[in-house]
């Protein structure tokens, strides 16, 4: 990463992205920010009245009264401080936090049930499980005690300078000259901080990788008797760590160092100027006192403030993870919405390249699928044949070109609408960690227990599953690998025997499967596809010589269409894909 990219956002953005994730508890959160800016007006008045207390105390005749109305004073808005800044804390304690956390969550999630399937791919799981877990704390959690910080280092010090200008303005300017100095310290410590995360963290995957390199390689090494030359390797990568750790430290407690360092400039430099209007009689000495004891006092809570700074690089990061989940639009539907009245598909002209590609994928591609027909689409790896069926089911939208099935164009029906129309069974089953029952049961939420295994049985999966420990109550993960692909395969066909789609698409089901499982398995996909839509992926061609039409796809392109005589008798692609295919086949037998 070059460090070019390092932006931080202004504060105002953090705020202001605070109660955009507040959501509904906008109101509450404000509430709270009220609280803070009250109890710091209080907290700058308190130590305001150390100008009059000094005054009272040293008075050239001493009036006890006098001092102890001012302390009275003192102690009332002390008092009134620590109310406000509890009521304050009262939007962090008394549950709200939770309920932000909890609500921000399922914002989170039906922005990824909506999120059109091409930009979710792009996430890896752990992204999304971080994004999930951690960035939500983080970014929440510190929005109470950031807010208080924040407003402590405004409110009390602007509070002191106005009251400070009317008692002594010249003391005032000293004061005022200071403050903005703080502003380039707090960009430097933001800037520093995340420099330093970022090659904190490319030293630490570099010295990840390292180690497990060492590792994996220390068989090989021991062998060889090279064990010391590589862990020479392993060194420098642990040592650059600590170099970077070490950088990181410095830069992080430079700023801090030079925070105090300033405050002791202020107070020395007032302490000049004030002796020297003490001395001219044009400032009382209990003034000069009172404004040295004050200044002191607003050093904690700056010094405070740096500290937490990389509580807002944190918060910064995290709500940007989250906003880039919550900003992504849905696939839009087009009004009005339309229903299929048949359940051929129609694809016109159609043109589609993935996110951030320049090739094309599919390149003006049209063709169609009758009604309750077998259809096979074949081609080479990358030929676009997987592309064609994902965007069947809206992976994406074509950039140009139409998709209509049984005469409605897909973009005008809802996602749910759309995907009631299909079944899919992949190469790859996934199978859930729930009972076997409601794995072929997600086929459809509300068919029952009898219609579960009626479906079960015209997939032949009923014989396997009655042998198991529990029978349909068997969890997928107390029996764990002991399913075979076949037997997968199976249960992912009664889930969409069950769901009972009018288009069934099969990603070539039995590609990975031995001889044995593929005759149960071809068994039941015949059980599934009676009177359905059909569209096969064919690896192999054997599996699809019965089909009604075979498409074959090369680059992007259609390149022939047609049944498997007819395509065999052309002599061209399939032809050639066809006698390789036999060829293996003679090859195989004759060994």
């Amino acid at each position: 990463m070059s460090h070019t990219h390092h932006h931080y956002a202004p504060l105002r953005k953090v705020f202001e992205l605070s109660i955009e994730l507040a959501g509904d508890y906008q109101s509450g959160y404000k509430r709270s920010l009220l609280f803070f800016t009250s109890a710091f007006i209080a907290q700058g008045i308190a130590f305001c009245l150390f100008y009059p207390l000094l005054k009272a105390l040293f008075a050239p005749t001493f009036v006890l009264s006098d001092v102890l109305f001012w302390l009275g004073w003192m102690a009332f808005f002390g008092l009134l401080f620590s109310v406000l800044k509890w009521k304050g804390h009262d939007f962090d304690y008394s549950g709200y936090i939770a309920e932000v956390t909890h609500d921000l969550r399922t914002k989170l999630g039906s922005a990824l049930r909506q999120m059109p399937q091409e930009e979710l791919s792009r996430y890896k799981t752990g992204e999304l499980n971080a994004i999930f877990s951690s960035n939500v704390d983080e970014s929440v959690i510190h929005m109470g005690v950031v807010a208080s910080l924040f407003l402590q280092i405004t409110v009390v010090p602007i509070v002191v300078l106005v009251v400070s200008f009317f008692i002594e303005w010249r003391l005032a300017l000293v004061m005022l000259c200071f403050i903005p100095s703080v502003i380039p310290l707090y960009v430097w410590k933001r800037r520093a901080g995340i420099v330093e995360k970022s090659d904190f963290n490319e030293a630490n995957a570099a010295l990840e990788a390292g180690f497990i390199e060492y590792v994996q390689g220390l068989p090989v090494l021991r062998a060889f008797n090279q064990t010391g030359k590589n862990a020479q390797n392993l060194n420098v990568e642990i040592l650059h760590v600590k170099s970077v750790q070490a950088k990181g430290i410095e830069a992080s407690t430079l700023p801090l160092l030079i925070m105090g360092i300033l405050i002791e400039v202020t107070l020395l430099v007032l302490l000049g100027v004030g002796s020297y209007l003490v001395d001219e009689t044009l400032l009382a000495l209990p003034t000069l006192a009172a404004m040295l004891v004050v200044v002191s006092r607003l050093s904690e809570p700056l010094s405070l403030f740096l500290g937490v700074i990389p509580m807002f690089d944190l918060m910064d990061s995290a709500f940007l993870h989250i906003k880039s989940i919550l900003n992504t639009k849905p696939l839009a539907t087009k009004e009005p919405n339309e229903t299929p009245q048949t359940f051929d598909i129609e694809v016109q002209n159609i043109d589609f390249s993935y996110l951030g590609e320049s090739e094309k994928a599919l390149n003006d591609v049209s063709l169609s699928f009758k009604e309750r027909t077998l259809n096979a689409v074949v081609g080479t790896s990358g030929s676009g044949k997987t592309t064609l069926t994902k965007l069947l089911m809206r992976y994406a939208d074509p950039q140009k070109g139409t998709i209509r099935i049984g005469g409605a164009d897909i973009r005008s029906m809802s996602n749910d609408a759309l995907m009631k129309h299909f079944s899919v069974v992949f190469q790859d089953v996934y199978l859930f960690d729930d009972t076997i029952l409601n794995n072929i049961r997600m086929g459809r939420a509300e068919a029952s227990d009898d219609e579960v295994e009626e479906a079960a049985k015209a997939a032949f999966c009923h014989e396997f599953i009655a042998r198991l420990p529990e029978g349909y109550r068997t969890r997928i993960g107390d029996i764990g690998g002991s399913l075979s692909g076949g037997e997968r395969q199976r249960i992912s066909i009664a889930r969409a025997i069950l769901k009972n789609a009018p288009i069934v698409i099969l990603d070539e089901p039995t590609a990975a499967l031995d001889t044995e499982s593929e005759v149960a398995v071809q068994k039941a996909i015949d059980a599934l596809v009676r009177d359905k839509t059909i569209i096969v992926i064919a690896h192999r061609l054997s599996t699809i010589s019965g089909a009604d039409t075979i498409y074959v796809f090369h680059e992007g392109h259609l390149v022939e269409e047609g049944t498997h005589e007819s395509l065999v008798a052309k002599e061209g692609k399939y032809h050639a894909m066809w006698s390789a295919q036999q060829r293996i086949k003679a090859w195989n037998v004759a060994s």
